[in-house]
């Protein structure tokens, strides 16, 4: 028992600290390593590269599930038109059919006919707790099969949670268990709510190419992987009919600053608008479940059927209402858009901006302009990840949960003030801090130069480390609300002059009045509709805070 727990804190330390990285071809140094080579030569025949090329090629990792030439991979090889290629461990290339893609794990599956590809074989997450060994395997861009091993952190009905390094083209890979077995299909990164120190980024440029490996965050040391059993049965359904079939409310829905989450857009004809779902609504219970984030809310939605109905608690003008919705079914044209909105540059050009239709010129008519604003961004310096309560334990965590410390930036206010790789902070000035979003906020009361105390636990010891913080100006578009504000202020701003010169010059000048309120007339509908292709278009600019279901 005893020389059990010490291999498994040997394990979750060094897969911590260095990610035990290793190529195919490398001379295993140990016990695990010679498992993991052996485990690689059995199941790296059933992984390929596959690569989408429309002048430029993107690259990813896929797996192949079936006999008859199934493969498992990211949804971010998506074609519209492009020619869908296949590598093999051998080299050789196939031309391979696109199946079909879930918008929600951001799975794909791709076909090789009549090629005879030798298939993983199957296992399951049943098995799986905290700490259990894993390997992911994946299509490095100079062709040759890479392997990184290391931990599972957590395991939940959707999602693993894995502590190892995600190299270059390793999206849509195999994690393997220690039998060799498929239990998951890694989706990316893993990213949470509120990153500390590092900006969304939706690719890596390599060379010649895009690389998937970097879709969900910047690498933090920790990997999202779906389970097999989730692989599975989006492969049922999109063999047997093309698609997955996921609840649609038909919303766009963001936070507001009290966390609340806010229907910002209500499409036409949406299960939404029947039930007379407004812009403004303040949605606070699904099934009588209180709904704590955005992205609670559209798992909700998204993991119930077509048809069923569903009970919703609203907040209006500061009243509770309850409404019944009966879900629809999310349009195909939705789930290929929600992949270019999040990712647009993987899939098509930025859309150029409408023009406005020329309005009559006014005496006092101010130019109306949107400016770029700056964002004051206050960081330390460091890469975290929420411990479970399992291994804030182990960590020697008190009561509740921490964060750990899985980089440090060199040069970096938290370099400095000497946290290191493996420290634990269950505090911050005092307050504890469990999540993420909790320690973000306390980052970003202070002011740069200021001052965070920090509760750490190092080697089961308490400490008190004192870190200055820092910060960083970037620039930012205004928030839709913000631009939808501003078009309406124009329209406004153009009416009331418009009012005002017929007041002025209605008695001297009546056919100029005339021209006016024709023209008026005329040009509202077309700045409408701009306004409506304008919100439409520059959703890609805040996907971080704007959500559809």
């Amino acid at each position: 028992m005893k020389a059990r727990t010490l291999r498994l804190s040997l394990m979750i330390i060094l897969s911590l600290l260095f990610g035990l990285n290793c190529l195919i071809h490398s001379s295993p140094v140990s016990g695990t390593d010679q498992d993991a080579s052996e485990i690689v030569k059995k199941a790296s025949p059933a992984v390929v590269r596959v690569e989408v090329r429309d002048g430029l090629r993107r690259i990813a990792t896929g797996v192949v599930i079936d006999k008859d030439g199934y493969i498992a991979t990211t949804a971010l090889i998506s074609p519209r038109n492009e020619k869908l290629m296949v590598v093999d461990h051998s080299g050789n290339r196939y031309e391979a059919d696109f199946l079909g893609f879930d918008p929600e794990t951001r799975i794909a599956f791709i076909q090789v006919k009549d090629k005879k590809l030798p298939a993983v074989t199957v296992g399951s997450v049943r098995n799986l707790v905290p700490g259990s060994w894993v390997c992911a395997l994946g299509i490095a861009p100079d062709s040759g099969v890479t392997v990184t091993q290391g931990i599972v952190s957590s395991v939940t009905e959707n999602r693993l949670r894995l502590n190892l390094w995600i190299t270059p083209g390793m999206s849509g890979g195999p994690v393997l268990d220690e039998k060799g077995q498929l239990i998951g299909l890694l989706r990316g990164v893993y990213s949470e709510e509120s990153p500390i120190v590092f900006r969304f980024r939706d690719r890596e440029a390599t060379g010649e190419g895009y690389v998937f490996s970097q879709a969900e965050a910047p690498a933090s040391g920790m990997a999202m992987a779906i389970p097999v059993e989730i692989v599975l049965q989006v492969f049922k359904e999109i063999k047997t009919k093309g698609k997955v079939e996921r609840g649609w409310l038909g919303v766009s829905i963001a936070e507001d600053r009290e966390g609340k989450v806010i229907v910002t857009y209500v499409e036409e004809d949406s299960p939404a608008e029947l039930v007379k779902l407004r812009e403004g609504d303040r949605i606070l219970k699904i099934e009588g479940k209180e709904v704590k984030s955005s992205d609670q809310l559209v798992s909700e939605i998204r993991n119930r059927q077509p048809g069923q109905e569903i009970n919703l608690t609203i907040e209006r003008e500061g009243k509770p209402q309850e409404l019944k919705v009966k879900l629809g079914a999310v349009p195909e044209e939705e789930a290929q858009r929600e992949l270019e909105l999040r990712f647009p540059g993987l899939f098509r050009k930025s859309p150029g901006i409408p023009r406005l239709p020329e309005m009559p010129k006014l005496p006092g008519m101010e130019r109306f302009e949107f400016e770029l604003g700056v964002e004051h961004y206050r960081f330390i310096g460091v890469y975290l990840d929420e411990l479970n309560p399992e291994l804030s334990k182990y960590f020697g965590v008190p009561e509740g949960r921490g964060l750990l410390v899985s980089r440090v930036n060199a040069g970096s206010p938290a370099e400095k003030a000497g946290l290191k790789v493996g420290d634990v902070i269950i505090s911050a000035d005092g307050k504890r801090v469990e999540t993420l979003e909790a320690l973000t906020d306390q980052i970003q009361s202070k002011k740069k130069g200021e001052k965070i105390v920090l509760d750490i636990i190092r080697d089961k010891k308490k400490l008190k480390i004192e870190v200055e913080v820092a910060e960083e100006k970037r620039k930012n578009w205004p928030g839709i609300e913000r631009f939808s504000e501003g078009l309406e202020g124009v329209l406004e701003n153009y009416h009331q002059e418009l009012k005002k010169g017929q007041k002025e010059w209605s008695e001297e000048n009546p056919e100029k009045t005339k021209m006016a309120k024709e023209e008026s007339a005329r040009v509202k509908p077309q700045i409408l509709e701009a306004r409506k292709e304008l919100t439409r278009d520059f959703e890609i600019f805040w996907l971080d805070s704007i959500r559809r279901i």
